[in-house]
């Protein structure tokens, strides 16, 4: 799996938006974080475009490939911070022309629609990083954590996670390449060119929300019935968050790991003898750690904690 260069001071960060609109001043923020790096942001050109097609894109199909396209070439540019997600990444990646990408690859970065770009890259042999998106998710207080660990992964600083045990996890140790990402998009890519391959030697990472209970179980049963949950090595659950609806879920409507979720997919889970961790901080929650995605890493889940090592 190839490694995109670790970033130093005075490095460009463009940032693009491959899927929904942006409006101005939600990137202010972005832009000064990236700044205060060290680092030089850059905008594309089509930034702040705007396509309404049954649903406010950030520009045209073509507009927003012709953006993703110029970051991918230009060879000045050493990460992409995706804008946010959305809906739209999956309409552009097949337009996209690597060439230039696979002699000089760089680090992508975002997550929930994202997982597009991560799943497709990472399939070509290259690591991404999923973690937090230019842009932040309304009314939710943001872990320091949640940058500091993309800027420590960009910088090549050496990233281990320790988290608390959970009742449904499953004790045991596994090594292999770290992929998925957002749920409802590892399962709209299967089959595609983008889609998950050889599950024996990975290990899953996934998260969602605003999906319905019976969603995610449809979801899990089509991985189930393509090879993938009864296949990878270690499955890690992240944040599952805004689940169902608000009516019948509103108790844990805005919990960040939804207890039923959990269940639905312990219930899948639960006969696998592999190790698994449920409540991984990472996903649409404000703790949103930093993973590097096609990246070796070992999964140690013990009674007494849970840890994720990248060894390269």
């Amino acid at each position: 799996m190839i490694q995109p260069d670790f970033l130093k001071e005075g490095d460009k960060i463009a940032i693009v938006a491959p899927a929904k609109r942006m409006l101005q001043g939600e990137l202010d923020e972005a832009i000064e974080l990236i700044k205060s790096w060290k680092l030089i942001p850059v905008l594309s050109k089509n930034l702040y475009a705007e396509y309404d097609f049954g649903y406010k894109y950030a520009g045209t199909d073509e507009i927003r490939t012709e953006d993703f396209q110029w970051v991918l070439d230009d060879d000045e540019i050493k990460a992409i911070w995706c804008a946010r997600g959305g809906y739209g990444s999956v309409k552009i990646i097949d337009e996209l022309n690597l060439t230039n990408f696979k002699k000089n690859p760089k680090w992508i970065i975002g997550y929930s629609d994202i997982t597009v770009f991560h799943n497709h890259f990472n399939r070509l042999g290259f690591q991404t990083l999923h973690g937090v998106t230019a842009k932040k998710l309304a009314n939710v207080d943001y872990h320091p954590d949640s940058y500091q660990s993309v800027y420590n992964t960009l910088v090549g600083d050496q990233i281990q996670y320790e988290i608390e045990t959970h009742p449904y996890n499953q004790l045991g140790e596994a090594k292999g390449e770290l992929v998925g990402g957002n749920l409802s998009i590892v399962y709209s890519l299967l089959g595609s060119e983008s889609a998950i391959i050889n599950p024996s030697d990975k290990i899953l990472f996934l998260e969602d929300w605003f999906e319905n209970w019976y969603a995610v179980d449809r979801m899990l049963m089509n991985l189930k019935r393509n090879g993938i949950l009864n296949q990878v090595k270690g499955i890690i659950l992240g944040s599952f968050t805004h689940m169902d609806t608000e009516e019948e879920n509103s108790e844990n409507f805005n919990h960040p790991f939804d207890p039923k979720t959990y269940e639905i997919i312990h219930a899948f889970t639960q006969n696998l003898n592999i190790p698994i961790t449920f409540g991984f901080p990472a996903g649409h929650t404000g703790h949103n750690l930093a993973l590097k995605m096609g990246a070796k890493v070992q999964l140690n889940v013990t009674s007494k904690n849970v840890n994720l090592y990248f060894i390269d």
